[in-house]
């Protein structure tokens, strides 16, 4: 299976002074989805702002044409998985691989990514 990166999130306290800051430094254009999470709509990869408060390290999220095998895949590996989500763009889930890094895996609705 390969996998690339299909989407990211930046960790802000803040959505609205995000986007004015990123907005101003690249250019970036927002679609805000809900009170959490701003979409950026103008970058190759697509990506966004989560409101979980400010992190160090952006969520990287791979791409996978099917999530239910890749779960299945990380805990034959030795890793763990959290509960798979639904959300507009798609299926996702969070993962610890073998050694403890975490990850996510995403497998977006047609049309996106």
């Amino acid at each position: 299976m390969s996998a690339e990166l299909g989407y990211y999130t930046l960790s802000v306290a803040d959505l609205d002074r995000a986007a004015a800051f990123y907005g101003a430094l690249f250019g970036w254009e927002f679609k805000r989805e809900h009170d959490t999470y701003l979409h950026v709509t103008n970058t190759a990869v697509p990506m966004g702002f989560v409101s979980d408060g400010p992190s160090s390290q952006p969520n990287l999220y791979y791409h996978v044409t099917d999530l239910d095998t890749a779960v299945e895949r990380v805990r034959e590996l030795g890793g763990s998985t959290g509960a798979v989500y639904d959300s507009k763009s798609g299926r996702g889930c969070a993962c610890t691989d073998d050694q403890g890094t975490q990850i996510s895996i995403w497998q977006p609705v047609p049309g996106f990514g």
